[in-house]
């Protein structure tokens, strides 16, 4: 039986050990509350009791939960000797990555528990003071929330630990990969289904290179609908480039109800708001060459989307003054929808133009992978905002409606 930790005491060398379940939406979304109630207990439970079986095989002084909400939490391992509370949160926590979570999953199949159960898990030790009965310490404590940002940081299915705890891992130390850093500590890591390789590219796949930034990603264009939503969050302009913009012009004069990117382009009109169009000049070089490359009429393509705006404007009148249509005669390399974007709060839709043609044929533009940036990307949204903008400085551009 271990000890309590004791009211207004500071403890030194405490091994944190954080927990959290990757899969929580999945199964608050597949099952009654109850039960997804229960499941997150069971998961509780279960590392509850790994981690008191070890503790008492290994005679550690003091271990158990420190703090648990709902789907995850941490337990609080100490010894006056430093290796024993280092070997039940390690053992504990290898343990429950690699043999426990498969036998919660398994009895989450059996009591019929949907979803998908994943976990993320990290290690760090520190100082932490109890601070007094029915209370569990100073969350803001630095340790504490270290640790638990390196949970968060943690690939699903994985455990990492800071270096504090690499340092006196002792033979642990084998089982884990140095991935990267994060906030000023290297990190090392252990895949629960494979070896050091394993570890680095789970890292790389959840954090990606250093110097990144977080990015959108999709695999084709979005939806009318959605660019919609990106139209209706928009205050003062639109930017919507490319080389025929074929799609834009077309939704603009549909005869299908409901008209939802047509009422977003209105809606922003009414609202004093500029929407700009930028495609290419049908009778220049960019346009030929398109033409040879995608084995499609792209001059005929440019005009009939003019003609779409001009029907487009020439309906709403003087609501749609604000509709502004240039050319120019210069390949732009990307499309772009973007919102506000000289604004601190601005939105960037956009996709480069894959080139490639041969035996695998060419890839159709709405199909091309889009991402969707802000200003908080920092300079990658500074350098698609300069390129997007250069388009209506460079290139003979020249309004035409």
């Amino acid at each position: 039986m271990t000890e309590q930790f004791e009211a207004d005491r500071t403890y030194d060398h405490v091994y944190l050990v954080f927990v959290d379940t990757a899969g929580y939406s999945t199964i608050v979304l597949s099952n009654p509350r109850d039960r997804a109630a229960h499941a997150f207990d069971l998961l509780r439970e279960r590392m509850r009791s790994r981690i008191e079986q070890l503790a008492a095989e290994r005679r550690c002084a003091r271990s158990g939960v420190w703090s648990w909400r709902g789907d995850g939490g941490f337990f609080a391992v100490h010894d006056d000797s430093e290796s024993v509370a280092r070997d039940v949160a390690l053992e504990a926590a290898r343990t429950f990555l690699t043999l426990d979570l498969l036998h919660l999953r398994d009895e989450f199949a059996r009591a019929g528990v949907g979803g998908e159960l994943h976990l993320r898990m990290a290690v760090h030790k520190g100082t932490i003071q109890h601070t007094g009965e029915g209370r569990t310490g100073a969350i803001h404590s630095p340790d504490i929330n270290l640790a638990a940002h390196l949970e968060k940081a943690t690939p699903r299915d994985c455990l990492a630990i800071s270096e504090d705890v690499y340092r006196t891992a002792g033979p642990h130390a084998e089982r884990f990969a140095l991935v990267g850093s994060h906030e000023g500590k290297r990190v090392y890591l252990m895949a629960g289904d494979g070896g050091p390789e394993r570890a680095a590219k789970a890292w790389l796949g959840s954090r990606g290179l250093d110097g990144g930034t977080t990015v959108h990603a999709y695999p084709e264009r979005p939806s009318s609908e959605e660019k919609a939503r990106l139209l209706d969050a928009a205050s003062e302009e639109v930017l919507d480039m490319g080389t025929a913009l074929r799609t834009s012009s077309g939704r603009l004069v549909t005869t299908e109800r409901p008209a939802r990117y047509r009422d977003a382009v209105l809606g922003l009109l009414r609202r004093g708001g500029v929407y700009s169009c930028y495609l290419l000049d049908p009778s220049s070089d960019a346009a030929a060459t398109l033409s040879h490359q995608y084995q499609e009429d792209m001059t005929r393509k440019i005009k009939d989307s003019l003609e779409r705006f001009g029907r487009f404007k020439e309906r709403y009148g003087a609501e749609a003054e604000g509709l502004r249509v240039y050319q120019t005669d210069e390949f732009p390399g990307f499309s772009a929808l973007a919102v506000d974007m000289r604004r601190p709060d601005g939105l960037i839709l956009y996709s480069s133009y894959l080139m490639g043609a041969g035996k695998y044929g060419v890839i159709e533009r709405g199909d091309m992978p889009h991402h969707l940036i802000s200003p908080a990307a920092g300079p990658v949204f500074g350098r698609i905002r300069e390129l997007a903008e250069a388009r209506g400085t460079t290139g003979g551009v020249e309004r035409v409606l």
